[in-house]
């Protein structure tokens, strides 16, 4: 806050600063000048004295050459003016003792040509180097002429060393009272709250004097509970904080307004947050308390008032969503239905109970919908619900938001058990769920609407699989017999016992029928479950003859041959299992929303899917074709394709396609070509450019070529086959690279030509010629 006598703007050392200008001779210094701690002056302030104690001062700072030439004695004339003030004592001596070079008072001898607003100082025979300070103090021997507010009090200097415009050193201000609070509070309906952060009361300019008094009015709707004093918990009138240097008048306890005391002359009064204490006795939510402070004369200071300022707003408590911390999070088997009727019968499908308390009575019945969101894939068959609330089946079904079946959306009036004005009341309710073959993972109920500022979350339920499938991708080139699969199936139990007798694991692969498995596959049980299997004909697949014992059974199934069909295209096909609980899961009835024509009683149902079958993808692209039965020998390729280096396009044939990452030239000098979209520009298929992760491997197929690359190496592998090449396979920014003629190389193109003038690789440039 500025002060009537002292306070600064902004930082205490910056207020004006003018270049200096001309110089006397070569060897003259030069300065810049500036006023240091200009003041605010009170409109009511006495222009004789306001300046007396103040810190204000002219100051020079020598700046440049710093020092004179070696040998000279220069003089320095400077005239110094005022406007809008002038001096007390009228005299050299008194100037004088005001004005320093270098931290010295001059002697009087060197003020001349003396007026009530203006003087000439002369500087001889003094060192003067970078630094150096020449300084007028302005506050003793010094008054304003007029107090009215907008006045201003300036000083010019002119001279040899620096001429300035008029620089401030103080201004008459308005008086005025500023109120504020960093942070607002919030409020319950006919609930209490301290202020979130403290009260500060302001002087616009100059000190509040000891006695000045500020009444402090809340809106209506609104009452202080308490403001307190030092020391006194309710507060009484003249209990006194010192600290924040005030005294309570009247606390306003009940009331819409209190009055507060200065004790001690300042320029702000603090009230702690803790100290005021608000009361929202009829405001409705969302209604805001404004302050208003009003300065009031008392037996000193002066009277103005602050715009009001919001403290306080009355908010909806927040609903509470919750689940007993001591009961054990169900676990609960994925794709098994809620009879159990699947591979297993060990899976009780009910969560925990949740419960949706109110702080006050109706938060639920609020404009805002409430909504309740699960996980894809996990859905609700059955709630179980207290009488408390309007909310049994029938209104969690037509709730069950129609399309996705993940998410309930409660209308306003849907739950509405209690009005305002009763007791809160608690919504208990149990879902009982299923979820798809192959989720896993928490289930988290998020709730998130009415009477919440933010979404709240529980866990209810935890889904595992009851058996994990492992199985590796198989690059396989169609014949005209059978082709053997290299790689294993393993199926792994999640628990000793949980596969019942009976239960089937069938699998399949994409685009293959039954037909398509030889039977000769082998189906081995590991040694310790004691589990025992049987084949399933014209399948591939077992069935559970005897169930595992004291630990979970793993089947490997090994010896897999497919029959390769000749129109089968090249691509990746995946994996699928389908087990006993897998058909039936599809067949049960899962909670629905209104409107769904399927009913049981009065709760709507609707099947989960029409579909005959659920196959669950274990493995994607478990097969992998790379040569359709007319690729059997290499293919060769035509196409021409140019690659402008630098440029986001390549032109394959008579189209441009565009690039992400350019084609470039390394450091050691070679051109690198992108490896994907140059192989995809000849002709070979997008899905057959395999990108590995883990092992940061690029495979190409076409053909019968298999050609590997892994960034970092200097090698490319064909069909087994390693070829060394000119510089190491390079990742940038996303893409792989490689020199130009090993990438041609590995693809089996000859003609590759290169212009240096343009930067451009040509492949297949004279293959129409």
């Amino acid at each position: 806050m500025k002060k009537l006598i002292s306070m600064v703007m902004a930082a205490a050392m910056v207020v004006s600063l003018v270049p200096a200008t001309a110089f006397a001779d070569t060897g003259s210094a030069k300065a810049v000048a500036k006023v240091i701690d200009s003041v605010d002056v009170a409109e009511d302030a006495d222009k004789e004295t306001v300046l007396n104690n103040e810190k204000v001062e002219l100051q020079l700072k020598v700046d440049g050459n710093g020092q004179y030439a070696a040998g000279s004695t220069p003089k320095h004339e400077l005239t110094f003016t005022l406007d809008g003030a002038e001096f007390k004592a009228v005299s050299a001596t008194e100037i004088a003792k005001n004005v320093f070079v270098k931290g010295t008072a001059v002697d009087a001898s060197k003020i001349t040509e003396v007026e009530k607003d203006s003087f000439k100082l002369t500087i001889t025979n003094v060192e003067l180097k970078d630094e150096d300070i020449i300084s007028v103090k302005l506050g003793p021997n010094m008054k304003l002429k007029s107090t009215s507010v907008g006045k201003k009090a300036t000083i010019s200097v002119d001279g040899d060393m620096v001429t300035t415009d008029d620089l401030t050193f103080a201004e008459v201000k308005d008086t005025g009272v500023k109120a504020s609070v960093k942070k607002v509070a919030e409020i319950t309906e006919e609930g209490v709250s301290a202020l979130e952060r403290e009260l500060k009361i302001e002087s616009n300019v100059g000190d509040f004097k000891v006695g000045q008094r500020f009444e402090l009015k809340l809106s209506a709707g609104f009452e202080f509970n308490k403001l307190v004093g030092k020391g006194d918990t309710y507060g009484t009138p003249a209990t006194e904080d010192t600290t924040s240097k005030y005294k309570v008048i009247d606390n306003g306890k009940g009331e819409r307004t209190a009055v507060i005391e200065v004790t001690d002359a300042t320029d702000t009064i603090t009230v702690k947050a803790d100290n005021l204490v608000i009361s929202a006795d009829t405001a409705k939510v969302g209604t805001e308390c404004k302050l208003t402070v009003k300065a009031v004369k008392g037996t000193a200071g002066f009277n103005d008032t602050a715009d009001a300022i919001v403290v306080a707003k009355v908010v909806a408590d927040a609903i509470e969503v919750s689940v007993d911390e001591d009961e054990d999070v169900p676990v609960i088997y994925s794709g098994v239905n809620v009879a159990n009727e699947g591979i297993t019968d060990d899976s009780d499908h009910k969560a925990l109970e949740v419960t949706i308390k109110e702080p006050t009575a109706g938060t639920l019945d609020a404009k805002k919908v409430l909504t309740m969101e699960l996980p894809d894939g996990v859905y609700v068959t059955n709630v179980e619900s207290n009488d408390d609330f309007d909310a049994d089946e029938v209104a969690f079904a037509a709730a069950y938001k129609k399309g996705d079946y993940e998410k309930f959306e409660f209308a306003r009036r849907t739950l509405d058990a209690t009005e305002e004005g009763q007791d809160a009341g608690e919504l208990k309710f149990t879902l009982t769920l299923v979820a798809e073959p192959g989720f896993t993972g928490d289930v988290t109920l998020k709730v998130d609407g009415a009477g919440l500022d933010e979404a709240q979350e529980v866990k209810i339920a935890k889904f595992v699989a009851p058996y994990t499938v492992e199985a590796s991708q198989n690059n396989l080139i169609i014949d005209y017999r059978n082709t053997k699969i290299p790689t294993n199936i393993v199926v792994k139990e999640a628990e000793d016992g949980l596969w019942k007798k009976n239960s089937q694991f069938v699998f399949g692969v994409d685009k293959f029928e039954d037909d398509d498995f030889e039977n000769d596959a082998t189906y081995t049980v590991d040694d310790k479950s004691d589990l025992e299997v049987k084949t399933i004909k014209d399948k591939l697949g077992f069935k559970i003859d005897k169930e595992s014992a004291d630990d979970a059974a793993t089947v490997t199934i090994s010896n897999i041959s497919l029959y390769m069909s000749r129109n089968l295209a090249a691509g990746a096909y995946d994996l699928q299992l389908n087990t006993t609980g897998s058909d039936v899961f599809m067949e049960q009835a899962i909670l629905a929303p209104a409107g769904v024509d399927v009913a049981e009683a009065t709760v709507k149902y609707q099947y989960y899917d029409n579909d005959a079958h659920f196959d669950e993808v274990v493995k994607e692209g478990f097969v992998n074709i790379i040569t359709a039965g007319r690729d059997k020998d290499d293919a060769s390729f035509t196409k021409k394709v140019v690659v402008p280096v630098g440029e986001k396009y390549i032109i394959a044939g008579e189209e441009q396609v565009a690039l992400d990452v350019p084609a470039y030239i390394s450091a050691a000098g070679y051109t690198m070509l992108p490896v994907r979209a140059v192989a995809t520009a000849l002709g070979i298929n997008n899905n057959n450019v395999l990108w590995n992760q883990a092992s940061r491997t690029v495979t190409i197929l076409y053909g019968q070529r298999i050609i590997t690359m892994v960034a970092g190496q200097k090698v490319v592998t064909v069909n087994g086959n390693t070829i060394p090449a000119s510089a190491t396979v390079q990742i940038k920014d996303g893409r792989t690279f490689l020199p130009m003629r090993d990438l041609a190389t590995a693809l089996g193109v000859t003609d590759i030509t290169w212009d240096a003038a343009t930067k451009t690789a040509t492949m297949n440039g004279n293959q129409n010629k």
